[in-house]
């Protein structure tokens, strides 16, 4: 595929490049930090997550731009840190509007666990269709998977996720997924800080699984007050047992 104006189009949808990716390897478990989102995390070379995300929303459905204040990565042998502070402006971003809210988003990382920290400090009255955290999961030994559910009441069931594309939401209130996309590896994945459930993004030509803060069975959209905080965390664990020790 080409990169040029109508490659990009026909790609993405878009003619703005993808930022380039910054590739994290630690131990047999690997991912990209790409323009303040988690990508392709992988153990070895089986991926298990395919993105990790803040995702704002407009009113309407529309995907705000933050700006982005400052970045840091810090990577050592057995540890990253990865950390993205932005903003949203009135204006959009492309002026110096005043600040509608403030964000972090923050991942730190092992050998075994991966922990994404989304906060939003809201600074203006913000009208929203969604706003949180979203993550995306391959389908890739996890269509017609098993997967065990631990919904916020504390029940838990075991079910299977369609290998049909499925038109409603496979999976509501969420607080702990676990599944094997390998005999060798088993992932678990909590959910912190609202309500979360998935949606089948085949329905949209996406070869991915999407879970979501907020049920769309919710009123949309809402507001969030100024001086309102969303605080919410992602935890993945992954055990390998030919790579990675539990």
């Amino acid at each position: 595929m080409g990169t040029d104006g109508p490659g990009l189009i026909r790609q993405y949808g878009t003619a703005t490049p993808e930022p380039a990716p910054c590739h994290i390897q630690l131990g047999a478990l690997s991912f990209a930090w790409q323009s303040g989102a988690l990508r392709w995390l992988r153990i070895g070379d089986i991926e298990i997550v395919r993105g990790i995300a803040a995702v704002l929303r407009d009113p309407q459905w529309g995907t705000h731009t933050p700006i982005v204040d400052d970045e840091r990565i810090e990577v050592a042998h057995r540890h990253a840190s990865l950390a993205q502070d932005f903003h949203l402006s009135t204006d959009g971003p492309d002026a110096a509007g005043e600040s509608l809210l403030r964000g972090q988003l923050r991942i730190e990382a092992t050998e075994h666990r991966v922990t994404v920290d989304l906060a939003l400090e809201v600074l203006i009255d913000f009208t929203t269709a969604r706003s949180g955290v979203s993550m995306l999961l391959p389908l890739a030994g996890v269509v017609g998977g098993e997967i065990q559910v631990l919904h916020t009441d504390g029940q838990r069931e075991t079910t299977r996720l369609p290998r049909l594309i499925s038109p409603s939401q496979p999976l509501f209130d969420i607080r702990q997924l676990q599944l094997s996309p390998t005999l060798d590896v088993t992932v678990k994945i909590d959910f912190e800080g609202d309500v979360f459930e998935m949606e089948d993004q085949r329905n949209w030509s996406d070869a991915s699984f999407k879970i979501y803060n907020r049920p769309l069975a919710w009123p949309t959209p809402y507001v969030l007050g100024a001086g309102d905080r969303v605080v919410q965390r992602v935890v993945v664990s992954a055990v390998d047992s030919g790579r990675t020790p539990g």
